[in-house]
């Protein structure tokens, strides 16, 4: 059995669940859960994002069979932002991993994320920090240290971020390129993850969006809308 979490699920016939799982030693794949909706069956109330499950599914083909799934423990605490920004994670891992794709360290970094969301109220830091880490094994991270020319990055000089690049020195400063420019100092105390200040965390939000913008492409992530609703609503 493998250590894995449910992303996302949907009704499957009149008393089954197709179920978008994410495991450690499978990666993101779909698996049937054939009579989970029974009233009796045990895994009723266990096959729902954010609890920590061991699932055993067998299959050759894509769409595997779930044969075995227990909890490992109970559902995550998650509430409000903090749930939204659950589902934002998952959002995440489903747009840019690919079905099969096996990664120990990204599960274990989605495992951690979902634990620390479970843990504050202050989820932008976190998720940040996820943002970097699935770009980063994923093979899509960029350097911190280096501009795009392979220089070090010097803490006088103003860069663009350029997505699926880096950063680029900017000699020019026009006044609508001044807008988008980030200091080099600034870019090496976010290499530290250096966040203390609000402005720096405005600042890594903005380079994460658009470092993540080219793998997510212009399908608008519905977590997204659904924490801007409910912040109007709040």
């Amino acid at each position: 059995m493998s250590p894995a979490f449910v992303l996302q699920r949907w009704p499957y016939q009149d008393t089954s669940l197709l179920l978008e799982l994410y495991s450690k030693d499978k990666g993101r794949f779909r698996a049937i859960a054939k009579g989970a909706k029974r009233p009796k069956s045990p895994w009723r109330s266990i096959l729902q994002p954010f609890i920590p499950l061991q699932v055993e599914t067998r299959g050759l083909n894509e769409l595997q069979t779930l044969v075995q799934a227990e909890a490992l423990a109970e559902a995550l605490p998650l509430s409000r932002v903090t749930l939204y920004s659950a589902f934002y994670v998952n959002e995440l891992v489903q747009r840019l991993t690919t079905p099969y794709h096996v990664h120990d360290e990204l599960f274990d970094a989605y495992h951690q994320t979902l634990t620390l969301l479970s843990q504050t109220a202050h989820v932008e830091p976190v998720l940040r920090r996820f943002e970097w880490q699935l770009l980063w094994y994923l093979g899509h991270g960029f350097d911190w240290y280096h501009d795009t020319d392979g220089q070090a990055i010097q803490p006088e000089q103003s860069y663009l971020f350029m997505p699926e690049a880096g950063f680029t020195l900017c000699l020019e400063q026009t006044e609508l390129v001044a807008t988008a420019l980030v200091r080099g100092t600034d870019i090496l105390r976010l290499s530290q993850f250096d966040v203390g200040e609000p402005r720096l965390l405005i600042l890594f939000k903005r380079i994460m969006r658009m470092a993540l913008q080219p793998y997510l492409g212009s399908q608008p992530l519905r977590s997204r809308e659904f924490f801007l609703q409910y912040k109007e609503m709040s």
